[in-house]
């Protein structure tokens, strides 16, 4: 696992996403609230399908839908790549999800929103409450992958 600060997260998050086109900051300047409306309902689906997935604790779903880049940060300080989060995935007993707020810039969709999960990370019980979450996406082409994903609410019991 590495450990990387806030500020590390999030220039790794704004670095992926311009990225992805030379244009996000242009077109994101640009988006009208019916644009963040539409972001927000693609970005819905795919972030449920992010939980259910990890929830299901399935492997062969979650290598097609993360990214070959994908990035977890945790509020703890610990983080992993993509195959080292396949190889210890956290157990999702219940998931809620809520105050979605999205943007989105040609192929690019970044997602803020509430989770309130129960479970165990990193052999933890996870029971927070509401945590806030950032989750960025990517369209290969075919289909949208998570790029990144980020919790903001440190581990409790």
């Amino acid at each position: 696992m590495r450990r990387r600060t806030f500020a590390t997260v999030v220039a790794v998050l704004l670095s992926s996403s311009l990225l992805f086109t030379g244009t996000a900051a242009a077109t994101v300047a640009r988006a009208s609230a019916t644009s963040d409306a539409t972001a927000t309902n693609t970005a819905k689906p795919l972030v449920t399908k992010f939980f259910t997935l990890i929830q299901q604790k399935d492997k062969a779903g979650l290598d097609k839908f993360l990214s070959p880049a994908f990035e977890l940060q945790r509020a703890d300080g610990t983080g992993s790549g993509k195959a080292d989060y396949l190889q210890n995935l956290p157990t999702v007993q219940t998931f809620e999800l809520s105050d979605f707020t999205a943007s989105r810039a040609g192929d690019v969709l970044v997602v803020r929103y509430l989770a309130d999960a129960t479970g165990v990370v990193n052999g933890k019980p996870y029971t927070p409450g509401p945590a806030p979450r950032l989750s960025v996406f990517a369209r290969n082409g075919k289909q949208w992958q998570i790029v990144a994903h980020a919790n903001f609410n440190p581990l409790n019991g």
